[in-house]
C-alpha cells in the first residue's frame, strides 16, 4: 500500500494540477502557475555546495561535493513549458552526496515562446559543454523525469547525430516520448492519473512541436534509433497516462540490444522519486537509481 505521504499527494495533485480540456493559453498559464513557484525547503546534505552558472555553453544550477568523481546532467519536466531547477535541489543533492558527484541542472527554453527543437538543442549544448569540462564521458550520467525525460533521450539520440561521445548511463522517470499522444494507457488511465489528464498531455504536445516534426526522433523518442545506447533505468507508474510512453522506449531499446532496468511500481504519481527526501518511496527508488548509477 501506498504510504500515507503518497496518498495525501495524489490527493493534492488531482486536486491542483490535474484539468481536462483547456486551451493551449490556459494550459500554459495554469502549469507555470503550478510548476514555477515550488514549495517546500531546499535540505542540501552536509558537504554538498549550490552554485549558478551562465556561460554560453550552460545556464543552471550546479550542485556538488568539493572532489566529485562524476557529474550527472539532469533535465528538469514541466510540460516543455514550465518548471524550475529549484524544485530539483533536494534530489541532485541527494545523487551528489551519493555518487560524490557534480549535478548539473540545465535551464531550457519553454514552448509556446521557443517551440521544438529549441529545448533539445539547449540541452544537447548543455552536454557538450559538460564534455568540454573535462569529463570522461563514462563518468557522465543523463537523467530527467517527464519532459525532462523525453528530453533526456533526445538530448541521447542528438548527441549521437553530433558526433558526440555517449554518456555512460542515463535514467528516467515517467518520460514523455510520443509527441503524437497513442500510446493506449491514455485512455486507459486518464481517470486514474492522479496528476495528468490525456488531454494535458496532447495540449501540451501541441506547444511543443508542430505537427511535420512530430515524427522526429528528437520530438518522439519513442520513435529512435537506439542502438550502441548507453544502459537505461526506467521508472514508471502503472496508473499513468504516460505509461505507454515509457514502455515504447523500453521495447525499442531493448530491441536494440540495450541493457534496460525497468521499475514499474503500483499505487504512485507522476514522477514520484522527485519528492525526496519527503516521500518514502522516493527514497527508495532514488537509492535505486544510486545504486544503478554506481554500476558503472
Amino acid at each position: 500500500m501506498p504510504s500515507l505521504t503518497a496518498r495525501l499527494v495524489k490527493l493534492f495533485s488531482r486536486r491542483m494540477i490535474k484539468r481536462h480540456n483547456l486551451s493551449e493559453q490556459a494550459l500554459v498559464k495554469h502549469l507555470r502557475k503550478a510548476f514555477n513557484h515550488p514549495p517546500g525547503l531546499t535540505l542540501l546534505p552536509r558537504g554538498v555546495r549550490l552554485s549558478r552558472i551562465e556561460t554560453r555553453g550552460f545556464t543552471g544550477d550546479r550542485i556538488a561535493t568539493a572532489t566529485p568523481e562524476r557529474a550527472i546532467l539532469y533535465i528538469h519536466g514541466g510540460a516543455y513549458m514550465a518548471g524550475t531547477t529549484r524544485t530539483y535541489h533536494n534530489l541532485a543533492g541527494r545523487l551528489a552526496k551519493q555518487l560524490n558527484a557534480a549535478v548539473y541542472l540545465p535551464s531550457y527554453p519553454f514552448a509556446p515562446e521557443h517551440p521544438f527543437p529549441a529545448a533539445v538543442n539547449q540541452c544537447l549544448d548543455a552536454y557538450a559543454w559538460l564534455l568540454n569540462e573535462g569529463f570522461d564521458p563514462a563518468c557522465i550520467s543523463i537523467g530527467g523525469d517527464s519532459a525532462g525525460g523525453g528530453l533526456t533521450l533526445s538530448t541521447l539520440l542528438g548527441a549521437r547525430e553530433r558526433d558526440l561521445p555517449l554518456p555512460g548511463r542515463a535514467f528516467v522517470f515517467s518520460p514523455a516520448t510520443d509527441a503524437h499522444g497513442r500510446g493506449p494507457s491514455m485512455e486507459l488511465n486518464d481517470h486514474e492519473d492522479c496528476m495528468l489528464s490525456a488531454s494535458m498531455i496532447r495540449t501540451a504536445a501541441d506547444v511543443y512541436v508542430s505537427a511535420e516534426h512530430r515524427d522526429n526522433p528528437l520530438a518522439s523518442p519513442c520513435l529512435g534509433d537506439y542502438r550502441g545506447m548507453p544502459p537505461l533505468l526506467i521508472l514508471v507508474d502503472k496508473s499513468e497516462c504516460l505509461y505507454s510512453d515509457a514502455e515504447a522506449v523500453r521495447d525499442k531499446a531493448r530491441q536494440a540490444g540495450v541493457d534496460v532496468t525497468w521499475i514499474a511500481r503500483e499505487g504512485l504519481f507522476h514522477v514520484w522519486p522527485i519528492m525526496v527526501p519527503w516521500l518514502p518511496e522516493a527514497r527508495r527508488d532514488v537509492d535505486e537509481v544510486i545504486r544503478f548509477v554506481q554500476e558503472h
